[in-house]
């Protein structure tokens, strides 16, 4: 079979090295999408998925990566409090039921993939030898680890770790539908990983930097696991993410002569990343950085109701906007200015609203 390699046996602890048992179908293991080539993850213990999650016990087509038609009851159910719920109280909770396919149908397109695009076009111009083994950080429902999976084939492997335990279940379950024997996913926090130092040839972080209580702790964590001379890839959003709303927002605070709250709004801006800051963290860690690579996109809302009941805004960022203004009285009066105001924005721009967001990827290497 072609990119086959004797030296890295399909299921390592079988010892076997035919090239047909590239083509054999085992769920028990292929649920996992692990041939056990790591070294770094072959000895430690994989608790089993638990029985109350409904994984596939043989291969399904794949459902559509995006779209409302991807979501089951508890998703969608989910999204329709979007839209029934008072966008200035509603709130969502990461494990209850649903949320976790809500996050892979919309949050992965909308927001993930303009920033795994960008973190994977980085990766593509990096030297790379067979074998290698990459750690993608905070990986969620699986991308762009899966991405990553695919462009590197067998020849190499690759692991995916986040703490969120229902995201790492359905990542599994989507690399066991696409036989991704390279791939596998672990439910563990990187700062308390027992994977041993230097194990890795590079670490990529899509988004998941800002997750975590000290990204410091994070990044340490991360230099930690890499080998010398191992590359880490690392992307976020820069701090005027959304900057049409967060100009809206502002300049309706200044004129209700409401300046605490600017004020406030003004220091929730400014402890977000910027290129310098997000450099000197990752270099303040021991890494030298390499590359600074910036770009924006654009999310498009028919109309400033629909940006607003977004869960992907309402998760992001609407709760902190909120929490600006503790009284809900006066909360709803600025927002409902605010609303007005982008209306007007929406009916200049020919009925869309357009936010952009800017994008940061950073390339450093561990020396």
């Amino acid at each position: 079979m072609s990119g086959y390699d004797p030296r890295f046996p399909p299921f390592g602890s079988s010892g076997a090295n035919d090239a047909s048992d590239w083509d054999d179908w085992d769920p028990g293991r292929a649920r996992r999408g692990y041939t056990q080539q790591m070294p770094a993850i072959s000895s430690l213990p994989l608790p089993p998925d638990p029985a109350n999650i409904d994984l596939p016990g043989i291969v399904t087509p794949r459902r559509p990566a995006s779209g409302l038609d991807a979501l089951g009851p508890a998703g969608l159910a989910l999204s329709a409090r979007a839209e029934k719920e008072d966008y200035l109280t509603v709130n969502y909770d990461i494990r209850e039921p649903g949320f976790v396919e809500l996050y892979d149908a919309l949050f992965v397109p909308q927001w993930s993939t303009p920033f795994g695009r960008l973190l994977l076009s980085i990766f593509l111009t990096m030297p790379r030898d067979s074998g290698w083994q990459v750690l993608d950080v905070g990986c969620g429902t699986g991308y762009p680890a899966l991405e990553l999976a695919r462009f590197l084939g067998q020849d190499c492997d690759l692991a995916g770790i986040d703490i969120w335990e229902e995201a790492i279940l359905l990542a599994r379950r989507k690399a066991s539908e696409e036989w991704l024997r390279n791939v596998t996913f672990l439910a563990e926090d990187i700062c308390e990983t027992a994977l041993p130092e230097g194990s890795f040839d590079m670490i990529t972080c899509n988004l998941a930097l800002s997750s975590f209580d000290d990204p410091r702790v994070a990044l340490g964590a991360m230099w930690r696991l890499l080998r010398a001379g191992g590359q880490l890839i690392v992307t976020t959003p820069l701090q005027s993410a959304l900057r049409e709303f967060l100009d809206t927002y502002h300049l309706t605070l200044r004129d209700l002569k409401l300046q605490d709250y600017m004020q406030t709004l003004g220091a929730q801006v400014a402890a977000r990343p910027t290129i310098n800051a997000v450099q000197r963290l990752i270099e303040g860690a021991g890494f030298i950085t390499r590359r600074t690579v910036t770009d924006n996109f654009a999310l498009r809302f028919p109309d400033p109701h629909a940006f607003l009941t977004s869960p992907l805004v309402q998760t992001l960022y609407l709760g902190a906007w909120r929490d600006i203004i503790p009284d809900m009285t006066i909360r709803r009066l600025v927002f409902n200015e605010v609303e007005r105001r982008l209306r007007v924005r929406t009916q200049a721009n020919g009925g869309e609203l357009v936010m952009h967001v800017p994008m940061l990827c950073i390339s450093a290497e561990r020396p």
